[in-house]
């Protein structure tokens, strides 16, 4: 009975490895078999993004991550557009997927990365830590997040180096599908202007939280290539918030906008403000274009806005541009290009 009972052990142990041993072999032949059709969707995704004007290159690219991620590795990227109008360089790129959850990919970029866009001049971009994630459904990127700490952004001087031109302490990015629209939520912590002429200005907050008509395609690279004005062009952007903070003083818009075919911006806005002529100074500096709105709006609310909550109210009108305070022209805004 004992020399049956050590068999029927044996026999179960031999099972088990078999099914063990089985269950590995499955594993491995899937996710070389996952890898070879990711290799195959990247290599169909770069030669899309050629036919469509741009050229992005990715440096001794590799799958890894065996057995329980999956991902690509490239020792550098660069994207390019065909009209030579933009192009990016950048450092180490590494992505992955949980091979039981293939639609959600991490990714962290590695820096510095060189930016030339058109009539810019050059930039310089680093970061000490650069992240971002993507969630993938049927219609395609369903969620799209970037977060970079410790972000500086320079004019790249080959022949004399770098001039900085503002740091932050972390900057993030989110966009989702909801529905047929597009929410966007932005935030830029501990922003610090570095050039000589803006280096008075102190450290500030910035964030945005709105929502774009009808722009859930986005998502999917459909803005590539376009400016702001051709994108926006008879959409409505809903601000939740926007707001601007440095210590005391802070200044905070909601409300809808809309964008006409030639860019010009309309829109009905609520603008909640404390140390109105600190917010105006910051908005002079970061933005020059907008200091005489900035200077007339922050006049208007000594005379014409009300308390609410510890700051000063007012209502906005934009049309086509010209802002005012109920019948007080207070300036105008340029149209998006």
């Amino acid at each position: 009975m004992k020399q049956i009972a050590e068999r029927r052990s044996s026999r179960g142990y031999t099972i088990i490895l078999a099914i063990v041993v089985i269950l590995a072999a499955a594993l491995s032949a899937g996710w070389y078999y996952v890898a070879g059709e990711l290799d195959k969707v990247v290599t169909q995704a770069l030669a899309r993004a050629e036919k469509g004007g741009a050229t992005v290159t990715c440096a001794n690219r590799q799958t890894f991550g065996y057995p329980f991620r999956i991902g690509i590795h490239c020792d550098a990227v660069a994207v390019e557009t065909l009209s030579k109008d933009v192009r990016m360089t950048a450092g180490t790129l590494r992505t992955a997927a949980q091979i039981y959850q293939p639609n959600k990919v991490v990714a962290e970029l590695d820096g510095p990365a060189f930016l030339e866009a058109g009539d810019l001049p050059p930039l310089d971009l680093r970061w000490s830590l650069g992240q971002a994630s993507a969630t993938f459904w049927t219609q395609g990127a369903d969620h799209l997040s970037f977060a970079f700490d410790n972000p500086e952004v320079a004019l790249a001087q080959p022949a004399a180096g770098r001039a900085p031109l503002a740091a932050a302490v972390r900057f993030e990015a989110h966009a989702r599908r909801r529905e047929g629209d597009l929410d966007i939520a932005l935030t830029d912590r501990g922003v610090k202007m570095l050039s000589p002429e803006l280096a008075s200005l102190p450290a500030f907050d910035a964030s945005a939280d709105l929502s774009v008509s009808g722009a859930a395609d986005w998502l999917n690279g459909r803005v590539a290539g376009r400016t702001p004005a051709e994108v926006l062009a008879g959409r409505t952007v809903t601000l939740r918030a926007l707001k601007l903070e440095s210590g005391t003083a802070i200044a905070e818009v909601s409300g809808p906008i809309s964008v006409g075919a030639d860019g010009e911006i309309s829109g009905d806005l609520k603008l909640a403000v404390a140390d109105a002529q600190r917010i105006a100074a910051l908005v002079a500096g970061v933005a020059p274009e907008l200091a005489g709105v900035a200077g007339s709006v922050a006049s208007a609310i000594t005379f014409i806005g009300r308390p609410e909550d510890g700051r000063t109210v007012i209502a906005l009108t934009i049309r086509d541009g010209e802002v005012a305070a109920g019948v007080i022209p207070l300036g105008s805004i340029p149209p998006l290009r």
